[in-house]
């Protein structure tokens, strides 16, 4: 039973994709028992990171820096430092940075498992070009 772990995020290797990254800082392969996922994202300018969905788990992003447009069906909105935005499980977005600064958030997952699918998982983007990933999708 997981009872204290801390991670230290500079010391974790980044998952990165055509659109930026994701350090994963807790979820079960980092710490046995942890029923959650939580990374800290990061789109770089002119990027998007595509249209998926998350079969498994509903998110919640808490935006630090940048602002990005997200998304969802034929709505789109944008975020900003200090927003949030929850995402109901099953729900389709996509997450792109128009700015010419990075952004950067926090991805917080009732489930350390996501089941992220995406409608063309050929696309760019759609698979990590390196790092660490042992999610299941």
């Amino acid at each position: 039973m997981l009872q204290c772990i801390i991670t230290e995020t500079k010391d974790l290797e980044p998952v990165i994709y055509d659109w930026g990254g994701v350090k994963w800082v807790a979820n079960n392969e980092l710490a046995p028992g942890c029923e959650l996922s939580f990374g800290l994202v990061h789109i770089l300018p002119g990027k998007t990171n595509p249209e998926h969905w998350h079969t498994a788990a509903e998110e919640i992003v808490y935006m630090l820096q940048g602002e990005c447009t997200v998304r969802v069906g034929d709505r789109r909105m944008m975020i900003r430092p200090g927003q949030s935005l929850i995402i109901a499980k099953g729900t389709k977005h996509e997450v792109s940075n128009h700015g010419w600064e990075p952004v950067v958030y926090v991805c917080a997952f009732s489930a350390s498992t996501r089941g992220t699918l995406f409608g063309d998982p050929s696309i760019p983007g759609a698979r990590p070009m390196s790092g660490q990933h042992a999610q299941p999708w």
